[in-house]
């Protein structure tokens, strides 16, 4: 069984007056862990169910290796999917063993000698073994939630659709599941599309992130270039921390003024208008050399949270109306409430008013609001 490859052409969805995609384009390459994120509504469940057959587009199309797949039906799209809402999917008259059993009888390729060998399996790798008896009715949320997780992954199709799968479990949960989806996929080499609202998992999980806002896709590509160069100010505000600092471009190369001071940013242009900087925690220290960073600020602190391998700092500043977040590395104190914060010119992030987000619609107050 070979991974599949996906491709969403120019795919639009519209609900009465309301439409949840805007033509969407995207392609998915086969044996990677593509992850949607986005916040609630922007329409990746919508886009997910798209490609399902489980909710047909108004408009573009899909394939799945190169043929067109738009109108068949669910049944014939021979994939897996994880649903958001899988309460009602797992059938309530078998038990965990029966329900994760059913789909790999109706599978001619699997020998039925080794049907209850990947049963177990399956169970031990998402904590239910000890449930194999049990209905559904007699489960919490989090444990149906991994059992509908099992019943697909047992099936080992060469395309899975996970949606936020892992909402319901608490942290070690999701992060034992985690590592488990890691191992499953390394060893099948099957295509995982995984959508969730979760940006911390969404940079774990993805060979490749795509980030959408309001039915569009604001930015493609691996974790770590969407993190360290978000195309749009939307994507360096919702993926991960950051600070927001609202300013003009005095007309030098370089330079931006703002309530707080003056800045320095290694790619902000020239002329004069107005702009967004952001400037992630961790590229911000604390009392640092003045000579050696090249922007500084001056500042009082407000709180200190120590979080195992790092030490947040909550700074207030005059002139920014959010507080600043500093991460350092291991546990780190200060011995005075006045501070200097600085960092360097190359971590200013600068974004004019219209490169805040591919939506046309989207605000600077709706930056505001947003956050992380």
């Amino acid at each position: 069984m070979a991974a599949r490859s996906v491709r969403v052409a120019e795919l639009s969805k519209s609900f009465e007056a309301e439409t949840a995609l805007h033509g969407i384009d995207l392609d998915v390459s086969p044996g990677d862990i593509t992850v949607v994120v986005g916040p609630s509504g922007c329409g990746k469940s919508t886009l997910l169910k798209c490609i399902a057959g489980l909710v047909d587009p108004s408009e573009g199309s899909i394939q799945f290796d190169g043929t067109d797949v738009t109108d068949r039906r669910p049944a014939d799209r021979d994939l897996g999917f994880v649903f958001q809402e899988f309460e009602d999917t797992l059938f309530a008259h078998m038990t965990v063993r029966e329900n994760v059993r059913v789909g790999l009888e109706q599978q001619s390729s699997v020998d039925a000698a080794d049907i209850e060998t990947r049963i177990d399996d399956i169970l031990e790798m998402v904590a239910v073994s000890d449930l194999g008896d049990d209905y559904p009715e007699n489960l919490s949320g989090g444990q149906q939630q991994r059992v509908e997780l099992a019943r697909q992954l047992a099936r080992d199709c060469d395309l899975v659709l996970l949606d936020d799968p892992l909402a319901d479990l608490d942290y070690k949960l999701q992060k034992r599941m985690e590592l488990e989806l890691h191992r499953r996929h390394a060893a099948s080499n099957n295509t995982y599309l995984y959508v969730t609202h979760n940006q911390t998992q969404a940079l774990e999980l993805a060979d490749e992130l795509v980030v959408m806002n309001a039915g569009r896709i604001e930015q493609v590509g691996t974790p770590a270039s969407v993190y360290h160069d978000p195309e749009t100010a939307f994507v360096g505000r919702f993926v991960g921390d950051s600070n927001m600092i609202e300013g003009v471009r005095d007309g030098t190369e370089g330079a931006i003024s703002t309530d707080a001071g003056e800045l320095v940013a290694a790619d902000a242009g020239a002329g004069s208008e107005e702009v967004v900087v952001l400037v992630r925690p961790e590229e911000i220290e604390l009392q640092p050399d003045p000579d050696a960073v090249d922007n500084t600020l001056e500042g009082r602190v407000q709180g200190r949270t120590f979080i195992g391998d790092e030490t947040e700092f909550i700074v207030s500043v005059p002139g920014i109306e959010d507080t600043v977040l500093v991460r350092l590395p291991g546990s780190v104190t200060v011995d005075a409430d006045e501070v200097t914060i600085g960092w360097d010119a190359d971590a200013t992030l600068v974004y004019g008013l219209d490169e805040l987000s591919v939506d046309p619609d989207f605000a600077l107050a709706d930056l505001r609001e947003l956050y992380s």
